[in-house]
């Protein structure tokens, strides 16, 4: 009877303890979790920014809401023995503090300089007699003849100035009648031949102010025109603008004045230092890209420039002291997150997510999620990351089965 009792006894402690492994698994993988403090750790986040997380209540130092209390996850350590960590090449190293000078290469793109963009209307309605300029691309020089236009109202104001210049003894009716043909558009050149020759121009020419390259041209012979509409633009091509995109973690240190390098052969530009001329306000809602001006020479000095020629950019910033430092290549980037492999002080490898701030060269700085000194895997950190999440799934899978879980589903 006591025998029966002892092997009864034995069987029911078997039934309790969980087996997780396969004897195979278990020689190379070894889970160790801690239930008991976990699951009542409570942290809190912020909803807007997740990677700022407090072990008490308080407002995010970004945004300012309120952090949300959450459940901390249960933390899994998968522990690999030493000769196991030898056959998968697992290599660490330590968190440092370094300083990284900031510095991002892109590309970037020649685009008119809108600074020098001229629309063109007319001051008075009529008929286009006469179109000088054909097609969009044409070059324009200041003072050639762009179109030719009649109306009824440039014929009448020539009329009445000189009306006024042989008839009126009233030197500010002769000075009105001037600045009215003048303020319809009538070329100053054009006054002076009508006050010699006093015939009208039944047909009045109109000339470029400034010289550039037609970029828009909205006429044609023989349209009607009013003031409204914008018949032609011209872009200046003494200069160009270059416009670069920077991705939004790089935003926080750029500045204008910062120094820029550029390379475009095909302009005669290598390596052509200049500067960041202006920063755009706004930032691209869908590459999450913001928009920079860098000051490209005059078309003296870079011969062969074009509207739409691509040139290397590499943008440069100063010092960014007392970073908190991983290598790159330790990163395990995902479409939600970034994650590492950390050994705890157990000898044991867990998963930590990271916020990650600046990246140049093969460095990166962490904003949050790891501590100086602590290892980091290197090396080897994507199979101990699958094990990591498997073994952290099926952890989920018995907390959601276990019966007081299933009884708080069940109130809900």
């Amino acid at each position: 009877m006591k025998f029966a009792r002892f092997i009864m006894l034995i069987v029911s402690i078997a039934l309790l303890v969980p087996a997780t492994h396969s004897p195979a698994h278990a020689q190379e993988f070894e889970l160790k979790h801690d239930h008991a403090e976990q699951q009542q750790a409570v942290e809190y986040v912020c909803p807007m920014h997740s990677h700022i997380v407090s072990d008490e209540p308080g407002t995010c130092p970004i945004c300012g809401m309120d952090l949300e209390p959450q459940q901390r996850a249960e933390q899994v350590s998968v522990v690999v023995s030493d000769q196991m960590q030898q056959n998968l090449g697992i290599q660490t190293t330590a968190v440092t503090y370094d300083t990284l000078w900031r510095y991002y290469p892109t590309i970037g793109t020649v685009q008119w300089n809108t600074n020098e963009q001229h629309h063109l209307h007319s001051r008075a309605a009529g008929w286009v007699e006469k179109l000088y300029v054909r097609s969009e691309g044409e070059s324009v020089q200041q003072g050639d003849k762009i179109y030719e236009i009649y109306s009824r109202e440039l014929v009448v104001a020539q009329q009445d100035f000189l009306q006024a210049l042989n008839g009126s003894t009233n030197p500010r009716l002769l000075r009105d009648a001037r600045l009215r043909l003048e303020l319809l558009g009538f070329a100053p050149s054009l006054v002076k031949q009508l006050e010699q020759t006093q015939e009208i121009f039944y047909r009045v020419p109109v000339f470029a102010a400034h010289s550039g390259v037609v970029t828009q041209l909205n006429i044609a012979e023989g349209m009607y025109v009013e003031p409204g509409l914008a018949m032609m633009t011209l872009i200046g091509t003494d200069s160009f603008w270059l416009i670069a995109d920077v991705p939004e973690r790089y935003s926080d240190w750029l500045r204008v004045g910062s120094p820029a390098d550029i390379t475009l052969p095909q302009a005669n530009l290598n390596a052509y230092e200049t500067e960041i001329e202006y920063i755009y306000p706004e930032l691209d809602a869908k590459t999450r890209t913001q928009r920079v001006r860098i000051k490209l020479p005059n078309s003296e000095l870079s011969n062969g420039l074009l509207v739409g020629m691509q040139a290397a950019v590499e943008l440069y910033g100063g010092p960014k002291r007392e970073a908190l430092v991983v290598p790159l290549s330790s990163l395990i980037i995902t479409g939600s997150d970034n994650r590492i492999i950390v050994r705890n002080s157990e000898g044991g490898f867990e998963q930590r997510a990271v916020h990650v701030g600046l990246v140049v060269g093969d460095k990166a700085e962490i904003l949050h999620g790891v501590e100086a000194g602590e290892q980091v895997v290197v090396a080897g950190q994507f199979l101990l990351d699958s094990e990591a999440t498997l073994q952290s799934n099926r952890l989920n899978r018995q907390q959601q089965g276990k019966p007081e879980v299933q009884d708080a589903h069940a109130h809900h």
